[in-house]
């Protein structure tokens, strides 16, 4: 609601009211320039305050630079239910309104060139100053979660900064939830601001897309949440791109040339209000973004479709040699060659999930009836029993190289050590194919749950005196580092589905207490946010965050205990934040804007790998959502599911591969590698996380099915 504006010596107060939130937009012209607050109803200290020569920018020249001319000639107005400022700023004219949709606040600015001259290199937008905040918890999402504390310092990553002159400016199509999100402890108790863009982008002559920027730069007085108009900054620099894992790149990619005439419109969503636990104000972002956006994602395919495509691509991964029987890693056909790689191997967890794929053999098998695909099954799994021991009991290999005979961890520090997190992967798959085979009634050897024992004796014995796993173990069973990271969140789920299949409640027991430790190192706060699970990126990452859900999600379907589901729900959120919730638009000439591939539902995966991929739990998230009767969940999973079905060949040559059903590992949305194009580097759990979350959404999609035909028929 717009009231009355307030005039007397000098100031004119114009005030904009959400009474149902009790937000209220201030604006006070006073000696030529405009002040403008945003605040919460009955706060001592206001959300934002400033000016509005201090809140635009606009400099000409590079390299660019946040310069502040002022405002010439200001005239606020009110328009129904809006405020409207319109002057100058520098060369350009500008017009920024304010309205409230329900709680949120639109913002729209408006930049012209009204002068007959070209002005060339431009770099205009918006800067909210938020001086003298404490506690600070600054949410870019996929690319800064509290400044990324965990990521490799050696390396060039994404951070703002906690020294003035730092700051990380980027596109807005790097992002998969367009928006900042800055938390604070205030006077008033926890209090956030979040910035939202609703992206649009200006696209030239010859066919090249130019969207805005986004990002925080640091200041002494504090964080400056920044909305350009496509400029970018790295380290503070501007003109710095982050283009590769660990490389930056000078990038001039950014700036406009406003032409008379020219007009950049941007619009905005901003959000503000409490946070009930401390650095937990990114669940505010997922939450605003759905409605924002109203995201609706491309299905190529069916889910019965989807199936057979992967399960394709299954089949021709299938290998038997000597002992050894599996699902190579990377194809028989040898794509890709990389120097000093076997030509052929299996591997267990992480990018190779072999044992996933032997669930998804034995699954179809036993749906369909195809005993030969349960026999595939049998032989995998004895071959990793059979094959993979060390001389630590509990304790396997994840790597076996098929034609020279033998086993192999991965290499870290000059040490062969066992991945914690590949390893944990891989003992869930054993305990899931386990329960897969006792559901149908086939026999389950004894050695199979011989080794869930004892790895699950292990796992106890070897967790670290901080109670969690280490990132891998030596093959003397000592810990290679003593890290505190997310990589080990692995072992709990496995500890839990090892009970469930042996009867062990100790096993149980020992996975909830490692579970509250890790809560407490990683999501109580989110100082320290989910790390180095992606093991080739010791960094912030999305498969961390999994890790975290599916371990919270596993303990509350075997215990019941709300605080299990409570902290599956936060994860889930966090997760979310990777998850793209629109799509950006892509050069003429590019394969994906030739392909009219959507980003929407396609996850990111760390703050140093900036591209799409398929990894998500999918399913345990649909599910999730049903059993909470949470909807967003629900139909963010369905999103993913289908979404992530772009891509796949259905013909030779489709996508440059060769077999149906493969599929890229990336899919290169924003300036990381090539914009626009996908790779061919493929994988193996390309295959088996999608169709393992297909085959078991088919089979629950069934059992939902049934169950409502019962209830309508009752």
């Amino acid at each position: 609601m717009l009231t009355e504006p307030e005039r007397a010596a000098g100031t004119t107060r114009w005030r904009l009211v959400d009474r149902r939130a009790e937000k209220v937009v201030e604006l006070v012209e006073s000696g030529g320039d405009v002040a403008v607050t945003y605040a919460w109803t009955g706060d001592a200290q206001p959300i934002f305050a400033g000016t509005l020569g201090d809140m635009l920018t606009v400099s000409t020249g590079r390299p660019w630079r946040f310069h502040h001319p002022g405002v010439s000639r200001p005239d606020v107005r009110g328009d129904r239910d809006a405020l409207v400022v319109s002057g100058a700023v520098g060369d350009l004219d500008v017009r920024m309104a304010w309205r409230f949709d329900g709680d949120l606040l639109r913002v729209d600015v408006t930049w012209r060139n009204s002068e007959d001259a070209t002005l060339a290199d431009v770099a205009a937008g918006l800067v909210l100053e938020l001086a003298g905040r404490t506690g600070e918890r600054i949410t870019i999402p996929g690319v800064v979660y509290n400044d990324n504390p965990s990521a490799d310092p050696a390396r060039d990553v994404p951070r703002i900064g906690r020294t003035p002159g730092g700051g990380f400016v980027c596109e807005e199509h790097r992002l998969p939830i367009p928006a900042v999100n800055v938390e604070w402890v205030g006077r008033d108790g926890l209090r956030y601001l979040s910035v939202h863009v609703l992206p649009s982008y200006v696209e030239d002559a010859e066919g090249r897309v130019h969207y805005g920027s986004l990002g925080v730069r640091r200041t002494p007085a504090g964080a400056s949440i920044v909305a350009l108009s496509g400029v970018v900054m790295f380290g503070g620099q501007p003109d710095i791109a982050y283009v590769h894992k660990g490389a930056t790149s000078p990038y001039d990619g950014g700036y406009l040339d406003f032409q008379s005439g020219f007009t950049l419109r941007k619009r905005y969503a901003f959000d503000w209000g409490s946070v009930e636990r401390r650095g937990h104000g990114f669940r505010r972002l997922v939450k605003r973004s759905l409605p924002l956006h109203r995201p609706g994602g491309s299905r190529p395919h069916s889910l019965e479709r989807l199936i057979q495509l992967k399960t394709q691509a299954m089949d021709a991964r299938w290998t038997e040699h000597r002992d050894q029987a599996g699902y190579l890693k990377f194809p028989a056909w040898g794509e890709p060659a990389r120097s000093g790689r076997v030509s052929r191997d299996f591997l267990y967890g992480w990018t190779g999930q072999c044992l996933r794929l032997a669930w998804c053999d034995g699954r179809i098998g036993i749906d369909d009836g195809v005993p030969e695909r349960i026999t595939r099954c049998r032989r995998a799994v004895d071959c990793y029993v059979g094959g993979s021991a060390t001389t630590v009991p509990g304790l396997r290999l994840n790597t076996c190289l098929i034609d020279e005979d033998r086993w192999q961890g991965f290499v870290r520090g000059g040490h062969e050590i066992v991945s914690s997190r590949a390893y944990g992967e891989t003992l869930c798959d054993l305990a899931d194919i386990v329960q897969l085979f006792r559901s149908a009634s086939e026999e389950v050897p004894e050695a199979w749950t011989a080794a869930l024992r004892a790895a699950a004796e292990f796992v106890v014995k070897a967790t670290l005196t901080s109670g969690i796993a280490p990132l891998g173990w030596r093959l003397d069973g000592s810990p290679h580092s003593s890290l505190i990271c997310a990589a080990g969140l692995p072992v709990v789920s496995a500890l839990v589905r090892t009970a469930l299949v042996t009867g062990d409640e100790r096993r149980l027991r020992h996975a909830e207490s490692m579970m509250e430790r890790y809560h407490q190192l990683h999501a109580e706060t989110f100082d320290r946010p989910f790390a180095h699970s992606t093991l080739d990126a010791a960094c912030e990452d999305k498969e961390g965050g999994m890790s975290y859900f599916l371990a919270a999600y596993d303990l509350w379907l075997a215990t019941g205990r709300d605080i299990h589901r409570e902290r599956a729900a936060l994860a889930a959120d966090w997760l979310l934040t990777f998850v793209y919730v629109w799509s950006p638009a892509y050069d003429r000439g590019s394969l994906l804007r030739e392909r009219g591939f959507s980003a929407v539902g396609w996850p990111t995966v760390s703050v140093q790998n900036h591209h799409l991929d398929v990894f998500f739990p999918t399913y345990e998230l649909w599910q999730f959502g049903h059993m909470t009767d949470e909807r967003r969940y629900v139909e963010a999973a369905e999103t993913t599911m289908y979404a992530t079905g772009q891509g796949i060949c259905t013909k030779a040559g489709e996508w440059d591969f060769g077999v149906v059903g493969e599929q890229g590992e990336a899919f290169f949305q924003t300036n990381w590698q090539r914009r626009g194009w996908s790779n061919t580097w493929n994988p193996s759990w390309v295959i088996a996380l999608p169709l393992s979350n297909a085959l078991r959404m088919r089979a629950a999609e069934g059992s939902l099915s049934r169950r409502g035909s019962q209830v309508e028929q009752g």
